[in-house]
């Protein structure tokens, strides 16, 4: 099975019995030797990468490693700081403690990187804590006593420590938010169409253009295209990701395609030959294959889906 699964011969349904296999520390000692065999072969290591990047939040393991060391595990870890010390454990993937000598505070930029498939939560040096959706990034540059500066490709829920002598900052492509302590969300992957910061707790400072907005809590900024503006909300429903629950109010099937291929790492082609107006509402558990999720759309919209390759899937809009 572990040879059939490094050759990306494995069937959904064995992942739970691999994963189970690899409860016992011998068979995970057997398993690391020949992941390392297949990693020294060029031609194989990017089909173990890939099924590893799967199988790997799902094993019971808890490791310390010296930044600096290769790391491989679902959170990318790219480190400057050779100083820091990481104790990594398993939160949907991964939680990420952050402990450096002295005041706890770093100089050195830190990156984190979360692939499709995957959500993990960061614990910055100040306490804050940081929940990366899938297909993520995020760049901590200098915290220090005076400021703290993050730069986030992709969305991410903020829980951040209140300093008022150091602002936290969360910079995209397109804005700048600025805070004391307080929780909110950030929506802002590329090819969505629009970025949005939702406020669920304290007071935020947005950014953008030539443009200044506070938020309160309950209220969402919206950026699409040269338009911006402030709206009423759910805002809880902005951070339900974070509890494993996706909630929607009258998303687009094409932006629930892309955040269903983050969330379950698979290619969807979109068929919508007449172009119309979808939308979708609903809420599901994370806990759902692919499968009952695609189930349970074709239900309520006027779609359907057929699966082309072992991660590749149709959707036709009738």
């Amino acid at each position: 099975m572990i040879d059939r699964y490094f050759r990306g011969q494995l069937a959904d349904e064995e992942y739970n019995e691999l994963t189970e296999y690899l409860q016992d520390s011998e068979h995970l000692k057997l398993f690391d030797e020949q992941k390392r065999q297949w990693e020294e072969n060029p031609e194989a290591a990017p089909v173990s990468t890939g099924n590893w990047l799967r199988l790997q939040p799902k094993i019971n393991r808890q490791k310390s490693t010296s930044a600096g060391k290769t790391i491989s595990r679902r959170l990318w870890i790219k480190v400057a700081s050779a100083a820091a010390l990481l104790a990594v454990g398993l939160f949907l993937g991964h939680i990420v403690s952050l402990y450096l000598p002295g005041t706890g505070l770093y100089r050195e930029p830190m990156v984190f990187e979360t692939p499709r498939g995957e959500k993990s939560m960061v614990k910055l040096p100040d306490g804050s804590q940081v929940w990366l959706n899938a297909n993520s990034k995020l760049i901590c540059h200098s915290f220090t006593s005076r400021s703290r500066d993050v730069e986030l490709s992709g969305e991410a829920f903020f829980r951040v420590t209140h300093n008022k002598k150091s602002p936290f900052r969360v910079k995209t492509d397109e804005c700048e938010v600025e805070v004391l302590g307080t929780e909110f969300n950030v929506m802002a992957y590329k090819n969505f169409g629009y970025k949005e910061i939702t406020l669920l707790s304290g007071k935020v400072d947005v950014r953008v253009k030539n443009a200044q907005k506070v938020l309160t809590p309950g209220e969402a900024l919206t950026i699409k295209g040269n338009k911006v503006w402030v709206s009423e909300t759910n805002a809880s429903r902005s951070s339900a990701w974070v509890d494993n629950k996706f909630d929607f109010q009258n998303i687009s099937l094409s932006e629930l395609v892309k955040r269903l291929e983050n969330w379950y790492d698979v290619d969807i082609e979109l068929d919508n030959p007449l172009n119309k107006d979808v939308t979708f509402s609903g809420t599901f558990k994370n806990e759902e294959t692919i499968w009952q999720v695609l189930d349970a759309i074709q239900v309520y919209l006027p779609v359907s889906y057929e699966k082309t390759d072992l991660r590749k899937i149709k959707i036709k809009v009738k």
